[in-house]
């Protein structure tokens, strides 16, 4: 089996190209497929026979075609309205999206519940965020199922692994699953293998994404990096995800810019009331490890590597994850159809992960 590896438009999003144009760049650039974040993007009118011209044309292309959803969050969207969303309406203004994911042939469409600022709202606690995200879900599950489309929520920055375990035990696993980013596990305090072993028998979807750490004033600072550049131990987390779901396709996205993650300050680190110890530790082991080769000279600093535009690097990132993924995906497939060469990933709740 060989894996379809493409890529998630954000990633060259500020070039404005067509969506047309984007499915181009794609196969001239040797990847298997696009991951668009919304319908919208494709065919602002969501209009069926345009969507279905372009489902045709990836098609023809042989590139494979996912596509997302806006959040399901209607806390989200009532800030950008500036007035009040119920969850039976903002679940019914969802359902054209859902039509449009049908007409485009995707079996699921990424959703993510916050960005990387909800969880430390204090204006509506993220708890609530969730619970009424959850409520948005169930509404939405009966069209979900008549369409035949799954949910991938997303390991935004914004859920820890336990939460969205948490979220998917209380759906039906039918409609429920999960986009996993591989880069943004370590921004929720994470070790990344354990996680992806966790998640991996619910994924749908993926973000691939390499990243380095460093300590600040105020703890950590993040940065995604080409795949294979940075820290993360990306073998061993896309071995847990294609050990699980073999047919999973691998969309690398990346950006730039650094997050800040202030761990010295026990304002923040509440918000983590579950933290684990050894979680927290492991995540400090890697920045403690970036520093030692950022010292050597081996790994450019966040501050050298932000100061190239990104419009200057996207495309060397992009051709570098991708033959980064070409020549190491091959060797984790074997090994993972070997049963004896790593151990099975384990679901860490209840219910049966979707097949």
């Amino acid at each position: 089996m060989t894996a379809r590896i493409g890529f998630d438009h954000y990633t060259i999003a500020h070039r404005e190209f067509t969506a047309e144009a984007t499915l181009d760049f794609a196969r001239t650039h040797g990847f298997d497929g696009v991951q668009f974040l919304e319908p919208v993007q494709i065919v602002a009118s969501l209009e069926p026979e345009r969507l279905d011209a372009f489902r045709r044309r990836a098609e023809a292309l042989g590139l494979y075609l996912e596509v997302g959803l806006p959040s399901p969050n209607p806390v989200r969207r009532a800030r950008q309205l500036g007035s009040s969303v119920a969850p039976a309406e903002w679940a019914r203004a969802l359902e054209p999206a859902v039509e449009a994911l049908a007409t485009l042939g995707c079996r699921h469409g990424r959703v993510y519940v916050g960005d990387r600022h909800d969880r430390f709202r204090t204006d509506t606690p993220w708890d609530l965020q969730i619970a009424a995200t959850v409520e948005v879900i169930r509404l939405l599950t009966p069209r979900l199922k008549d369409r035949g489309i799954r949910l991938a929520i997303e390991t935004h920055q914004d859920l820890t692994v336990d939460e969205l375990l948490g979220i998917l035990d209380g759906l039906d696993p039918e409609i429920a699953g999960v986009t996993l980013d591989t880069g943004n596990l370590v921004t929720r305090l994470e070790e990344p293998i354990a996680a992806a072993q966790r998640l991996a028998p619910w994924v749908l979807g993926t973000h691939i994404k390499d990243a380095v750490l460093a300590f600040t004033d105020r703890g950590l600072c993040w940065q995604a990096r080409p795949i294979g550049s940075g820290i993360l131990p990306i073998p061993d987390i896309l071995a847990a995800i294609l050990r699980a779901r073999p047919a999973v396709a691998l969309s690398i996205e990346l950006h730039p810019r650094t997050y800040d993650l202030p761990i010295y300050d026990p304002r923040w680190l509440a918000f983590f009331p579950d933290l684990k110890p050894a979680a927290l530790a492991a995540v400090v082991r890697l920045a403690a490890e970036c520093e030692r080769r950022y010292a050597e000279g081996s790994l450019p600093r966040p501050a050298a590597v932000e100061a190239i535009p990104w419009a200057s690097r996207d495309l060397d990132w992009l051709a570098r994850s991708l033959g980064y993924l070409r020549s190491v995906v091959p060797t984790l497939i074997d090994s993972t159809s070997d049963p004896a060469a790593a151990p099975a990933a384990q679901a860490s709740h209840t219910q049966a992960a979707p097949q």
